[in-house]
């Protein structure tokens, strides 16, 4: 089957609210899961200098950065004082490690997402990678570099991130696309491009696919699609259809 047979389909925000919610559901984890993934994401968020350890430096700029993270700290029963890394750097090497990190807060995350659903410290660190990692496969599909995406620039990325059946492949672009609700095979660019001005922005492709992608980091860590972008980068661009 071509990917240019599919039909065209109108989906309301009701539509769109009950696939994410089956997203979810698809990609359920564990609470321990779930706080192990946050607590990585809020360590390499405060890790500045990408060393593997966090220094009293990193931790006070992470502390009056996001209150959030205090709390988690405190709730674990460590005292908030920089000059001693608030208890976290249990053999006194002056730095935290990862394995320190997730020892002494991990009983307490586990606590936090099981009756809540996520770590409130996590949303700040979430929030950035997700920013980071779409503006990278933004940047990727926008070819000729003009800060849009044309109908053809689009419309080469979903059709490279097909495999030979036609379908999606697991972790691509396109995938992410049908996650978010869109359908990747007809007339996405239309339900990206808002305004109807013939390329999509940043901010229209920020907008639509930014919840699912929260969704992938809390539960993975990464958004899949930006992970696939770095290892395929020389990929080439692939044949036009009449899809998007």
């Amino acid at each position: 089957m071509g990917c240019c047979s599919s039909a065209s389909t109108v989906m309301s925000s009701s539509s769109k609210a009950q696939e994410r919610e089956t997203i979810v559901t698809l990609t359920e984890t564990t609470a321990e899961e779930r706080a192990l993934t946050q607590l990585k994401l809020i360590f390499d968020s405060i890790d500045a200098n990408e060393d593997g350890t966090v220094s009293k430096d990193e931790l006070k700029a992470a502390l009056d950065k996001d209150e959030s993270l205090g709390t988690l700290i405190k709730e674990a029963g460590f005292k908030l004082a920089y000059s001693d890394l608030s208890g976290l750097d249990t053999n006194k090497d002056g730095s935290v490690s990862w394995e320190e990190f997730e020892g002494n807060l991990k009983e307490k995350a586990v606590e936090e997402v099981a009756q809540t659903g996520g770590l409130a410290a996590a949303e700040l660190p979430a929030h950035e990678k997700v920013t980071k990692q779409l503006r990278a496969i933004f940047d990727s599909i926008d070819a000729n570099q003009d800060g849009s995406v044309s109908k053809d620039e689009l419309r080469a990325k979903l059709t490279s991130d097909k495999d030979e059946h036609g379908l999606m492949k697991d972790g691509s672009f396109g995938e992410l696309v049908k996650e978010a609700g869109f359908n990747p095979g007809f007339g996405t660019f239309d339900k990206l491009d808002t305004n109807n001005d013939g390329r999509i922005t940043w901010d229209e492709f920020e907008k639509h696919l930014r919840e699912t992608a929260e969704v992938e980091v809390k539960e993975t860590g990464e958004v899949a699609a930006a992970t696939v972008e770095e290892v395929d980068k020389d990929g080439g661009a692939a044949p036009k259809c009449g899809c998007c």
